[in-house]
């Protein structure tokens, strides 16, 4: 009788206590929802007199619902959705201060104030206030493509400026004649070779992946002294994974967007990025799971790659990239964290984009013949098969043609379509638009290179309106950034982009698979790579190399 009523106090204890703790939760869920609500509030009200986004907006889950379900054609649907607004507003959750109103930027003078005149206001989002930034950081680190930098993070700033200047030596005129020149020349070599046989047999070869294991194989050795041959079927747990990552990065957390926003109504540690309910849902998703492992394997290979370079008794005689930060430890130490994330980093910033520009170029030429037949004119008379190019040939001035093709896919197919910052303090754009401490600011290269006011016909595929070139203003051709974060690789990739073109034209024409041309859009990643499947289940570019004499 003693022990059951010591249990039952016992029991009375517990249950006072749960009651009590839920009580505490509750109430601190409550001040966190009308803490969030106040400043959303704020957020709304303060852009009362901007102009709307021309989209759905649901009460609580504002453009969310109507995002998600045009994923499959986004940049379309922001490109429509602010048509003609130089800046416009979208509604989010009513109760999430990060998107309960987002500002959308396509006047060059509002790009150029927050990309550079006013630059240390406007960084990156946080892994703590944003499932985006969260698991991006649990992908790529905190290396230069998503460092944090400004006021609102000084010390992640100053690694962001430490990364920025070791990696620039790479990128001298004295690297490009040299090493990278005789790596992009062998690599391009290697796929030329590769596409002999299905040129004299006429069978369809998927350009995409040619050009990423092209791109692959160049940054391998370019960044990281690694010598690769995937284009010659040799495998690679590193580009494999990284592609695996990617999807299911943007496939998690798209699909689930409106649940991992509503996630923010509970404090942490039951909401938030990293909260129980972020770690439940997780565990419940194989696409998760599928990100998950593709992280672990990546990890292990940046890793591999880091002890390889710091065991390597060359290491002083090489050039690339990792062996740069490696050697550039005479006062500290860089932990194999930092050099990971280093790896990481380069590699979409080196290898996505400049194949994801390579597979549009090939796609315009495929399906514009007379514009593959002019550029074959000009390679052949300015840079005939059996000679360079050179660094020199592959110039503006010297093949003017070549040049506008680049630069028309930029302008219709930019490698990354839409970018953001968060303000972290008021700021008045040169508009007059005010923009609210912690608003979320876009921009869109790719709607931009569709403006007809900017453009004259701007769907159609003309490389002419880029002779005489004249180098675009970066804040009115956002495609490799603006300001103290513009790309570090521009002259890379355009010089890398060009001499693989240059080589493929000196030796083949190329169609369009039949049955293709229906099926071709973007895939919804980072980069925008393209899909030939209307559900975003193929990722191929078939072409068909013809022999030239």
């Amino acid at each position: 009788r003693c022990i059951g009523l010591v249990r039952r106090g016992m029991l009375r204890d517990v249950g006072a206590k749960l009651i009590k703790w839920l009580g505490l939760g509750v109430a601190t869920m409550v001040a966190k929802i009308l803490f969030d609500l106040r400043k959303a509030r704020r957020l709304r009200r303060m852009l009362a007199q901007v102009p709307r986004a021309r989209c759905k907006s649901d009460f609580f889950l504002g453009c969310i619902p109507d995002l998600v379900k045009n994923k499959h054609r986004i940049h379309d649907w922001r490109n429509e959705t602010t048509s003609g607004m130089p800046v416009a507003v979208l509604h989010g959750m009513l109760f999430d201060p990060r998107s309960s109103a987002m500002i959308a930027l396509r006047g060059p003078s509002l790009i150029k104030h927050f990309l550079k005149d006013n630059f240390d206001n406007y960084t990156k989002s946080s892994g703590d206030r944003e499932a985006f930034w969260y698991y991006i950081t649990m992908w790529l680190g905190k290396g230069i493509f998503n460092c944090r930098h400004g006021t609102a993070a000084p010390a992640e700033g100053h690694s962001w400026i430490k990364q920025r200047k070791i990696s620039s030596n790479i990128f001298s005129r004295g690297n490009f004649n040299s090493n990278m020149h005789n790596v992009f020349a062998a690599k391009a070599g290697r796929l030329c070779e590769k596409l002999e046989s299905s040129a004299a047999d006429g069978h369809r070869v998927d350009m995409q992946a040619n050009f990423f294991c092209f791109t692959m194989d160049s940054i391998m050795q370019i960044f990281f002294g690694e010598a690769a041959d995937t284009l010659n079927g040799e495998s690679s747990a590193y580009g494999d994974a990284y592609d695996q990552a990617h999807r299911a990065f943007v496939d998690y957390n798209f699909s689930n967007m409106a649940s991992l926003r509503l996630f923010h109504l509970f404090p942490w540690p039951i909401g938030m990025p990293g909260g129980l309910l972020y770690r439940l849902h997780a565990a419940a998703s194989p696409t998760f799971a599928k990100f998950r492992a593709a992280c672990r394997t990546l990890d292990a290979e940046s890793r591999r790659l880091v002890a390889k370079s710091r065991g390597d008794p060359a290491l002083a005689g090489r050039n690339d990239l990792l062996a740069l930060f490696v050697q550039s430890q005479e006062k500290e130490r860089f932990s194999t964290k930092f050099l990971r994330d280093i790896i990481l980093n380069f590699v979409i910033a080196g290898r996505d984009t400049t194949a994801c520009a390579l597979t549009w170029m090939f796609y315009i030429l495929a399906t514009h013949p007379e514009i593959q037949t002019k550029l074959c004119e000009e390679i052949d008379r300015k840079c005939p098969k059996g000679h360079g190019p050179t660094f020199k040939q592959l110039a503006a001035s010297e093949l003017p043609y070549l040049n506008g093709v680049l630069y028309e896919t930029l302008r219709l197919y930019p490698p990354v379509p839409f970018d953001g910052k968060v303000a972290d303090r008021d700021d008045v754009l040169p508009d007059g638009t005010p923009v609210p401490a912690g608003a979320e600011l876009f921009f869109f290269p790719y709607a931009m290179g569709r403006e007809a006011h900017r453009y004259a016909d701007p769907l159609t595929v003309r490389p002419e309106r880029w002779i005489p070139f004249q180098e675009p203003a970066p804040h009115e051709f956002p495609v490799f950034q603006a300001g103290p974060r513009i790309c570090l690789g521009k002259d890379m990739a355009v010089f890398e982009a060009k001499l693989v073109a240059c080589r493929l034209l000196q030796e083949y024409n190329f169609t369009l698979a039949p049955g293709e041309a229906e099926k071709i859009t973007y895939h919804f990643t980072l980069t925008m790579s393209l899909c030939n499947s209307k559900t975003q289940e193929s990722h191929h570019l078939w072409l068909i190399p013809h022999k030239r004499p």
